[in-house]
């Protein structure tokens, strides 16, 4: 409509600047015009988690406890007391409380990496885990992404890279290090490895850190498809439906 007054008055008046104004922005309009829907939505991620059926019990776990003990710097600190969970296949359960309350220490010490002071861990027989770390810990830093995907499966270099650019890095990115990416990009690489691990069984941390809005998204809409068990660890719950602990 601007631009539209621009002309009419250029015209009535005999401006030339007012007709100049009017035209430059119908031009830029014009281009605003062109980019369109279909090319906004091929600049998504493309993520996809099967899931396949294992066992019926995917965790128990029984009156876990975790107790970091006194250093020069600390005292003692019982991060978990008598930590009863049951997951099912199928099941989605949140974790969700501040950061220092436990979670990530959870995740690990599921994952084998913690040893627990207390409690059982039993993991079903049949159960591949993929794990998201928040602080990206799974990722080798001084890895190229093209390495990365190798090394997490043996496929030829033209595969790597075209599954690559499906999570939007470019031909120069995936032969750079994983170190020169942003947080944001290595999330992205994270979710790509997830699956390339054929879980069925998620453990993720964090997940919506550093991602944007397209992201999210399109990680909720895979969350929401995924046939697995899955744990999600948040300071903030938001998107995938389930059971929320605190």
């Amino acid at each position: 409509q601007a631009a539209k007054r621009l002309l009419i008055w250029g015209r009535t008046y005999d401006n030339e600047k007012l007709i100049k104004r009017g035209k430059n922005i119908e031009r830029r309009l014009e281009r605003m015009e062109r980019i369109d829907k279909p090319v906004l939505e091929r600049r998504r991620m493309q993520l996809e988690l099967s899931g396949w059926r294992g066992s019926n019990k995917v965790l128990n776990i029984t009156d876990l406890d975790k107790v970091f003990p006194a250093a020069a710097d600390r005292d003692e600190a019982m991060v978990l007391a008598g930590l009863d969970l049951l997951i099912w296949r199928g099941q989605r359960v949140g974790l969700v409380g501040p950061n220092g309350a436990g979670k990530s220490v959870l995740f690990n010490l599921i994952l084998g990496n913690l040893d627990p002071s207390g409690g059982d861990i039993v993991i079903g027989p049949s159960v591949r885990t993929g794990y998201y770390a928040q602080e990206h810990q799974t990722l080798d830093y001084e890895m190229t992404l093209l390495e990365t995907i190798r090394h997490a499966k043996p496929v030829t270099e033209s595969t790597a890279v075209a599954y690559l650019t499906k999570f939007l890095f470019t031909y120069e990115q995936i032969r750079s290090k994983v170190k020169t990416l942003s947080g944001g990009e290595r999330s992205r690489l994270q979710m790509a490895l997830l699956t390339l691990t054929d879980a069925n069984f998620l453990l993720l941390d964090e997940p919506t850190n550093n991602l944007d809005m397209a992201s999210v998204r399109q990680l909720t809409s895979a969350l929401e498809a995924y046939e697995g068990a899955l744990v999600v660890a948040a300071v903030i719950w938001r998107g995938v439906r389930g059971e929320t602990r605190a």
